[in-house]
C-alpha cells in the first residue's frame, strides 16, 4: 500500500570466530515479535570462508552500506558483537543517515592493551574445535583484536544521534569498557546480564531477545528507500 510505513530493518553483524548463525535465536526472537521486520544477517567482509579478503573495519562498514543499498534499505537498525559492534559504530560514524540506532555487546571506545593482550592469550590455548563451524583460525582471531585495538572513532562518538543499547554480561571482562562507551554517547543505556559474560545473545539468549525487542519496538519505523 502506497505510503504504509515499515519496521525499520535489522542488520546483524557477527564476530570473529563466529558465523551469521550465533544470530539465529535473536532472527527468530525478532521474527516472533509480530512485526513484520525485515531482517539480514550478513557475513562480514574479510571473514567469509573461501573468500579470503582484508580485514579492515573501514571495508567491513563499506560492505555493510552496500548491502543496504542491495536491499534497498534507507535506515536500519545495526546488532553487533564484538568485531560486528565495531564495524556497527564505524557504520554509525562514517555513514550516520543510514543507522536508525545500535544494538552493542563487546564494543569498545578505547580498546585497553592489557584486555587485549589477555585476549590474545586465550585465543592461542583455544582448541581449533572450538573454530571448526566458523571456518576461522586461531590467526583470523587475534588478526581481529589487533584490527579492533587500532579502532579510532575519535570525537565522533559523541556526536552520534541515534538511541543505543549496549548489552554486557555481568562477568564480562570487558564490563568497564562498555561502562566506558555508555558514557561516550549521548543516547545510549547499559544493559548488564546476570549469569552472562563476553558472549550475552548466546549465554542469556532469552533475557538478551528481550531486550533487543523491546529497544526495536521503540525504535523509529520506516528505512526502506
Amino acid at each position: 500500500m502506497s505510503g504504509e510505513v515499515r519496521p525499520t530493518p535489522v542488520v546483524f553483524l557477527h564476530s570473529a570466530g563466529f558465523t551469521p548463525q550465533m544470530w539465529q535465536s535473536q532472527v527468530e526472537a525478532v521474527g516472533a515479535s509480530g512485526a513484520e521486520r525485515q531482517v539480514i544477517a550478513p557475513w562480514l567482509a574479510g571473514l567469509r570462508p573461501g573468500r579470503p579478503g582484508e580485514l579492515s573495519l573501514s571495508l567491513a562498514a563499506a560492505e555493510v552500506v552496500s548491502t543496504l543499498d542491495r536491499y534497498g534499505i534507507q535506515q536500519a537498525v545495526l546488532v553487533g558483537h564484538q568485531l560486528g559492534a565495531m564495524v556497527a559504530l564505524q557504520v554509525a560514524a562514517s555513514d550516520a543517515d543510514r543507522v536508525a540506532g545500535l544494538v552493542l555487546s563487546g564494543a569498545f571506545a578505547a580498546p585497553g592493551k592489557l584486555a587485549l593482550r589477555l585476549q590474545k592469550s586465550l585465543i592461542r590455548v583455544m582448541p581449533n574445535k572450538a573454530l571448526a563451524d566458523s571456518g576461522a583460525t586461531k590467526d583470523d582471531l587475534i588478526r581481529a583484536l589487533e584490527l579492533i585495538a587500532t579502532a579510532d572513532f575519535g570525537s565522533r562518538l559523541n556526536q552520534l544521534n541515534v538511541p543505543v543499547l549496549v548489552v554486557a554480561g555481568a562477568a564480562d571482562p570487558g564490563l568497564p569498557a562498555a561502562r566506558q562507551l555508555v558514557a561516550q554517547l549521548p543516547d545510549a543505556r547499559l544493559e548488564e546480564l546476570a549469569g552472562a559474560a563476553a558472549n550475552p545473545s548466546l549465554e542469556a539468549p532469552a533475557e538478551y531477545n528481550r531486550l533487543l525487542v523491546g529497544f526495536l519496538a521503540s525504535s523509529p519505523q520506516g528505512g526502506h528507500q
